[in-house]
């Protein structure tokens, strides 16, 4: 949108800039680009210049200098009275010579060499000329041998323009008449101290002390230490930065209205008003009522109140939410679970949403604003407050013959788009004689778990994953990454049997195993660590897997493992 050097826009702008405001500040309030404040100014420059005001003059006039201002006074001798991105004015004549001759538009823009659109403009531009000189609709469409329809469409974007025009002009006129209230309401002393305060935060900048300042200025050192504590002990910038403007007004919200009556559309809202579309349309989709009008007083009143803190929580204000929540808790399901399980299961109703960070912090609060205290150790970690760590391994280790690293699986791994490939690891007990071994499918997240409550020797390791993986089809068996534990010892002795390639992790790199790790961390709120494992009946090991399988999961769209294993199972098999 070109803005013109006499619109409502430019004078908003303008006045901000004799106000004190700076560029970006004022091309905010106004709702232009800094470059468009540049341009404004340059042609204000050029205007007072070539009025015979000097340089000096034209600058104070403004309240704005610049370092482009050789380059503006450069052109003051350059009087071409147009737009430097406009068409030459010898076409534009051209143009009007071979249209008043009665040549179609089209044609005459052929021969003012342009395009068909530029030669629309000036149609419409000579349009606007004529009904502004006094000209009836019916006759300006006669001498420009335009349309009926096409007539009465251009009167009516002329008298909005007009009507949009007024409206930013009266409240540009009005924010300048309150800012100018504000200085004759100002009382003697108050403005006495202002001068003070000014004064003093100059000797500041100047890099004078405080004890010294104070006696230049005549005052103890206590009055300059609250000067400097009303401002945070900060020294304020010579322009002082104007609000962010973060909130709607309640005048922002009735100019909403009175354009969306005029017919503007949302980016056209936001042009005249300063602010993001997207920030008109959030307001519009929150505040309509069920008709569809928006009300801006009420608008203005609602929003007040949703801003309103302390607020009540979800959980304590939805009671039947809050047993929803729980019992998932009880069942082990982790926040993020709950929360999109909730939203699959209930997508009509908005009273069983809650988000994962909602459920994460009613853990710390009080029994009777949030959730009690012994659903924490529901929690993987165990921990009510969740914390960042850093977990390392130390130590050599044993070396494993002839291992296949990492870095030369297949690229099909890594993007998680073919299921077949497991990754291993094992959860050892106490005194590190019981453990389970731990296998995960990469693309399903299917786990499966083997007890080995005597032992987790190479032989005991191979045995368990050859009897897992005895029940999958072929092409469900494709690879399997472990670490570097010496269980792994006989890898070569497995991949034989089973036909199933391994790969290694570098050391102390579990995040190159994280759907493993991911696992086990579910397993141990099963089987904690620093407990004996061979207590563990087959029996109940496979009720945990079944019910880590039947759990839903983020990563899967909330569907569970069981069913995309299960679909897996009824692909074709790999050639």
């Amino acid at each position: 949108m070109v803005v013109s050097f006499s619109s409502p826009t430019a004078d908003r702008f303008l006045a901000a800039i004799g106000q004190g405001h700076g560029l970006k500040g004022s091309a905010r309030m106004a709702g232009i680009d800094k470059e468009v404040g540049y341009r404004l100014l340059r042609d204000r420059y050029l205007e007072l210049r070539r009025s015979g005001v000097t340089a000096a003059d034209t600058l104070q006039a403004i309240g704005f200098s610049s370092s482009r201002v050789p380059a503006w006074e450069a052109a003051v001798e350059l009087d071409h009275g147009r737009h430097h991105l406009r068409v030459d004015a010898s076409r534009e004549a051209a143009f009007w010579v071979a249209f008043d001759a009665g040549t179609d538009l089209a044609s005459s823009a052929v021969v003012a060499r342009v395009s068909g659109s530029t030669g629309y403009r000036w149609v419409h531009r000579r349009f606007h000329e004529l009904r502004s000189e006094g000209l009836s609709v019916a006759r300006a469409a006669r001498k420009l041998r335009l349309a009926v329809g096409r007539a009465a469409v251009l009167e009516r974007e002329r008298q909005q323009r007009v009507i949009r025009d007024s409206l930013v002009l009266a409240a540009a006129r009005r924010d300048s008449a309150a800012l100018v209230d504000v200085g004759l309401h100002e009382t003697d002393a108050v403005r006495k101290r202002r001068e003070r305060a000014d004064s003093y935060w100059q000797l500041m900048r100047e890099g004078v002390s405080n004890v010294d300042a104070c006696r230049l200025l005549g005052m103890s050192r206590r009055s300059g230490t609250l000067i400097r504590k009303q401002n945070n002990f900060l020294i304020p910038p010579l322009v002082p930065p104007r609000s962010t403007g973060r909130y709607l007004t309640m005048r922002e919200r009735m100019q909403i209205a009175d354009l969306l009556r005029m017919g503007c559309t949302i980016r056209q809202i936001g042009v005249q008003l300063g602010r993001h579309a997207s920030t008109i349309s959030r307001e519009l989709h929150r505040h309509r009522d069920g008709a569809g009008n928006y009300l801006p007083r009420t608008a203005d009143h609602d929003a007040h109140r949703q801003r309103a803190r302390p607020k009540v929580s979800r959980l304590a204000a939805n009671t039947s939410l809050r047993r929803l929540v729980q019992r998932k808790l009880n069942r082990c399901w982790s926040p993020e679970e709950i929360s999109g399980w909730l939203r699959k299961t209930y997508p009509e109703d908005d009273g069983m949403r809650v988000c994962h960070e909602t459920i994460y912090r009613a853990l710390p609060l009080r029994e009777d604003t949030g959730l009690h205290k012994r659903y924490a150790l529901k929690l993987r970690t165990g921990r009510r407050i969740r914390k960042t760590r850093w977990r390392t391994r130390s130590g050599q280790g044993s070396r494993i013959r002839n291992m296949v690293m990492i870095d030369q699986r297949p690229a099909e791994i890594e993007t998680k788009e073919i299921a077949g490939h497991w990754e291993g690891d094992l959860i050892v007990g106490v005194g590190s004689v019981s453990a389970m071994v731990t296998l995960r499918e990469r693309t399903t997240q299917y786990g499966m778990v083997i007890n080995l409550p005597h032992d987790h020797t190479a032989a005991s390791v191979n045995t368990a994953v050859i009897g897992a993986f005895a029940t999958l089809p072929a092409h469900l068996k494709r690879s399997l990454t472990w670490d570097q534990g010496v269980e792994m010892a006989s890898h070569e002795a497995l991949t034989k049997a089973t036909g199933i390639p391994i790969y290694f992790a570098e050391r102390a790199s579990p995040w190159q195993r994280g759907a493993n790790e991911n696992y086990n961390g579910l397993l141990r709120q099963y089987f904690p660590k620093g407990t004996d494992l061979a207590q563990h009946t087959a029996s109940h090991v496979a009720h945990v897997m079944n019910e880590i399988n039947t759990r839903p999961r983020k990563g899967l769209g909330y569907d569970t493992p069981a069913q995309r294993l299960s679909a897996a199972h009824r692909t074709s098999k790999r050639p």
